[in-house]
């Protein structure tokens, strides 16, 4: 983004690269679902190259910060927004609460931006070590990584206070294919206030459930040894909280709310 020659160039020599290096992924994360508001994220990442793809409402700005669990001062964090030109930002949180600061350098390259059926997916790609201190660096390896997301309350890209849009996850990188096929689970009902039903598609002999509250606090874990599981939240407190299932050294997360 520093120069337009320079980065298209720099995307067919990172593509080249990227078709015959080894690729960790974290297939594809659904971070919200609300059946009105959709937002997605994946991240890809070989020795050269880190692939980041959002998908979300085509008329909000989408945040997501890396090893973060909340807007902690000094985590990387990219913002895509349209303040009269799409551009995909790249910032620093400096504290909950408080808008993240533009970084000096802009290091993420916009590969596409598409649009269909009010949903919008971006791709963008940069180095998984920049240099630069206000980066995250992204591990070539199989590992874990923390994320902070958001997305506007409103329309019109206005960057403000996000409201209930808001959440964190921990996700595992596995080795990637054409195709990642990630552990496949579902929640209901959602909301609820006494249970939470939990049905697996596949299971695992060291499948494992935690629950964390929108702070990251765990308040349920234990082990799955049953595809329909059943938990009873009728003493939780009310609020958003993130379910994830590990098993088969995959990890997924979903949203769930306890009125």
């Amino acid at each position: 983004m520093k120069n337009i020659t320079f980065a298209l160039i720099g995307v067919f020599t990172f593509m080249s690269t990227f078709l015959y290096s080894q690729t960790y992924t974290t297939g594809v994360i659904e971070l919200f679902n609300d059946q009105t508001n959709l937002y997605t994220a994946q991240i890809d990442v070989s020795s050269t190259l880190v692939t980041l793809t959002l998908s979300g409402p085509d008329n909000k700005y989408l945040g997501l910060g890396f090893d973060a669990m909340s807007m902690t001062a000094g985590k990387d964090v990219v913002i895509w927004l349209n303040d009269g030109t799409f551009k995909l930002t790249d910032r620093s949180f400096i504290g909950v609460g408080s808008e993240p600061v533009m970084d000096a350098e802009q290091d993420w390259t916009i590969v596409s931006n598409t649009t269909s059926g009010g949903q919008r997916q971006v791709v963008a790609i940069r180095l998984p070590n920049t240099g630069n201190p206000n980066d995250y660096v992204f591990s070539t390896s199989a590992s874990s990584i923390d994320l902070v997301w958001s997305f506007e309350a409103g329309t019109g890209y206005i960057m403000g206070w996000h409201g209930a849009n808001r959440g964190s996850t921990r996700e595992s990188f596995t080795l990637g294919t054409q195709e990642v096929v990630k552990t496949e689970f579902s929640i209901y009902p959602n909301p609820s206030k006494s249970r939470l039903n939990v049905n697996l598609k596949t299971l695992s002999n060291d499948a494992r459930i935690e629950v964390l509250d929108i702070l990251g606090k765990k308040v349920y874990s234990n082990s799955l040894n049953t595809l329909q599981n059943t938990i009873n939240v009728s003493k939780w407190h009310s609020g958003v909280y993130l379910v994830r299932i590990s098993q088969a050294n995959q990890v997924v997360t979903k949203r769930f709310v306890k009125q």
